[in-house]
């Protein structure tokens, strides 16, 4: 473990609100979460992912986030998509990312969310109704079958009753236009097959997620 530490404070960058990854931008609004996944890399990985830090001192502005992007060169469209994915849940700033997606459709971005799918009701209001046209795709992390093994394995603040949530958060989501995709991590004993029905059931996608341990800089 202490060899893995030390590869990973060597190769690791500035804190980053804004990161590159596989062709597409990645924005880290926060990390603040609403559940403490087992499979969760953040601990693990000491907050760094493929050479960047992504430990926020301060939650970014819409700004900020902003500035950091056009520091990146979009123009040959290799990194045309963003993705609000960072170590920490994108809806927590609901407010913020539709901010900066309303801005990057201008410039005719492909915007994704990754999410955990629990905070689309925020003060009795829907998150996700305002965020229709500018944002164009959204991944649940789902994870499991039941809410015992939801529970079990996404450890979310709110209790059994988040699976419930999040399955009428991924069902709201279809029906309002967005291009939905269901995920999965290739844990051991996941029913990779019985989450794959309750997607589809829902009308959305799935994609299953390779299960990472180690530190890895690629």
């Amino acid at each position: 473990m202490a060899d893995i530490y030390l590869y990973v404070t060597q190769t690791v960058k500035h804190m980053s609100i804004v990161y590159p990854y596989h062709g597409a931008l990645y924005v880290n609004l926060t990390n603040r979460c609403p559940c403490g996944c087992v499979y969760c890399i953040k601990n693990k990985w000491e907050w760094r992912f493929r050479g960047h830090d992504l430990k926020l001192k301060t939650e970014p502005s819409a700004a900020q986030v902003l500035s950091e992007i056009k520091k990146f060169d979009l123009s040959s469209g290799s990194q045309i998509k963003v993705v609000f994915c960072g170590y920490g849940e994108p809806f927590m700033r609901a407010d913020v990312m539709g901010s900066v997606a309303a801005e990057l459709k201008k410039t005719g971005r492909f915007v994704r969310v990754n999410t955990t799918g629990l905070l689309n009701l925020r003060a009795g209001q829907d998150a996700l109704a305002p965020l229709v046209g500018v944002i164009d795709a959204i991944c649940v992390s789902l994870n499991a079958a039941t809410p015992e093994e939801y529970v079990r394995v996404n450890r979310p603040t709110s209790g059994v009753g988040a699976f419930g949530e999040v399955l009428d958060f991924i069902s709201r989501a279809v029906s309002l236009g967005f291009d939905v995709t269901v995920t999965s991590v290739k844990l051991p004993g996941a029913d990779i097959a019985a989450i794959k029905k309750i997607a589809e059931r829902l009308g959305a996608k799935f994609r299953s997620r390779d299960y990472l341990d180690e530190y890895e800089d690629v």
